[in-house]
């Protein structure tokens, strides 16, 4: 879900998922027997057991309901309007209308012919171009036709659009089923008015690229952790629409959560889309698309740092944690854009105090999956060394990322020092006067789990607040 205000960190359609259950208002708890390949008791679709007030909603066709979630008048006499993989619906009277401007007279509204050429776009690149597989068929649901389908409505300026699985997809012999179909009902115009500051086209082309994947995530595994949903979408967003760049909003707020883990279901996930571009850069994109699709077999179900670590394992000799320390260090001088397709274009990263030099030491305790970054004050010598204790058992790393040149256009030369177990660990670089800038990159990679919290509606990770020591020293 793309939130306007980006108040909420758990998405809509994250919340949604619990409506294709029959027991749709029940907690969490009440899944576990009929998901015995799932982690924990409360394992959930994408997470949170309770939907919003006005997320327990069907179709906009459903019937009326007091949350006005529905269309409070018959569909238009031509609504829907199908494409080859589409069906747009839409009303012609009312709150929920959209313009009815008709520029060839064929009773079709110019609007509902663009969100179904837009619709079609984003399906080329998603499903032909980057080989994600075709969404499952909602049968005769919505237009008939087994294609997904799009309803215009009033939505905004709360939300820019939503995706959501249909409600009682289960049986009695699977209850719960992991691979689902859904809808997508986005909003009637984008008027300038309700979503200032951008181009109602954008909008529209930015939130379907990214409910959409929404959609095919379902198809995939809708028993997945938010951030991994999340993150996705947006990094699909740029995929398709490379050149508007809209994902760089959540970027500003990503920069600041430096205490907040990669895995947190927060607003944080939506600008952890440059966690995805990193790998894509690395592996190429379709490792995103084997992570979503080797999701079903991952251990624990639902688990997405074990999609993740699937999918890595497979691409290279590498595994989650040791690529996250990788790209913790790269987004130390991102703006040289050696680790990411476009990150010249982000904020700055700031940092957390400077490096402790000459016997002196300093602690800071890091939740799981962050990092912080320390300047390092040395510009003579032969050489700087940091040297960092980690929490024995802990996934950690070291890193020295020194910056030869201008930002945009110099380039860096890194040292890491990663270890799966933590204890001591040491990074060197030689010669710091050559560099214009050197960072320090203390690394919690851990993701280790211990089961799930029903309670606090994620998982049991095992490394919140660790201890890490860190100091320095320069070689004459």
């Amino acid at each position: 879900m793309r939130n306007r205000r980006l108040l909420v960190g758990i998405a809509a359609v994250v919340l949604l998922a619990l409506a294709a259950l029959p027991a749709a208002a029940n907690a969490a708890a009440g899944l576990a027997p009929s998901i015995p390949a799932l982690a924990s008791p409360a394992q959930k679709p994408f997470i949170a057991p309770e939907p919003r007030p006005d997320e327990l909603r069907g179709r906009p066709t459903d019937g009326r309901d007091p949350n006005r979630n529905s269309y409070s008048v018959p569909e238009a006499p031509k609504s829907p309007f199908c494409g080859p993989h589409f069906c747009v619906h839409w009303v012609a009277e009312g709150l929920d209308a959209p313009s009815l401007k008709d520029s060839d007279g064929n009773g079709i509204p110019d609007y509902v012919q663009t969100v179904l050429r837009v619709a079609e776009h984003v399906h080329l690149v998603e499903n032909e171009q980057l080989g994600w597989r075709e969404p499952k068929s909602d049968g005769r649901r919505g237009g008939g036709v087994g294609k997904t389908d799009i309803y215009l409505s009033q939505i905004g300026p709360q939300l820019f659009g939503y995706a959501a699985p249909d409600r009682g997809q289960g049986s009695k012999g699977h209850p719960s089923p992991r691979h689902l179909y859904g809808y997508l009902v986005l909003d009637n115009d984008y008027s300038p008015f309700e979503f200032p500051g951008t181009k109602p086209i954008n909008d529209l082309k930015v939130t379907l690229a990214h409910e959409y994947d929404h959609i095919l995530q379902f198809g995939y595994d809708a028993y997945q952790d938010p951030w991994f949903a999340e993150s996705t979408a947006v990094w699909m967003e740029d995929q398709v629409y490379n050149d508007l760049n809209d994902y760089l909003r959540y970027e500003r707020h990503w920069v600041k959560l430096y205490d907040t883990p990669l895995t947190a279901s927060s607003i944080k996930e939506y600008g952890s889309a440059v966690w995805n571009e990193w790998l894509a850069k690395h592996y190429g994109r379709s490792l995103i698309r084997k992570a979503w699709a080797g999701a079903i077999h991952a251990r624990p179900g639902g688990f997405a740092v074990a999609s993740y670590e699937r999918a890595i394992r497979t691409a290279g000799p590498s595994t989650f944690s040791h690529d996250f320390s990788r790209f913790a260090a790269a987004v130390a001088e991102w703006h040289t854009n050696e680790g990411f397709r476009e990150s010249y274009l982000y904020p700055e990263v700031p940092r957390r105090g400077s490096l402790p030099l000459g016997g002196k030491h300093l602690t800071r305790r890091l939740n799981h999956t962050t990092f912080q970054f320390l300047r390092v004050p040395a510009q003579q010598g032969r050489a700087v060394v940091a040297q960092l204790a980690a929490p024995r058992g802990d996934a950690a790393a070291l890193a020295l990322v020194g910056r030869i040149g201008s930002e945009r256009h110099g380039h860096t030369v890194t040292r890491l020092d990663y270890s799966k177990r933590g204890g001591v660990l040491t990074a060197r670089l030689s010669d710091p006067g050559r560099f214009e800038r050197i960072t320090a990159v203390v690394v919690n990679a851990d993701a280790q789990v211990h089961g799930y919290s029903a309670r606090r509606l994620d998982w049991r990770y095992l490394t919140e607040g660790a201890p890490f020591t860190v100091g320095g020293w320069v070689v004459r």
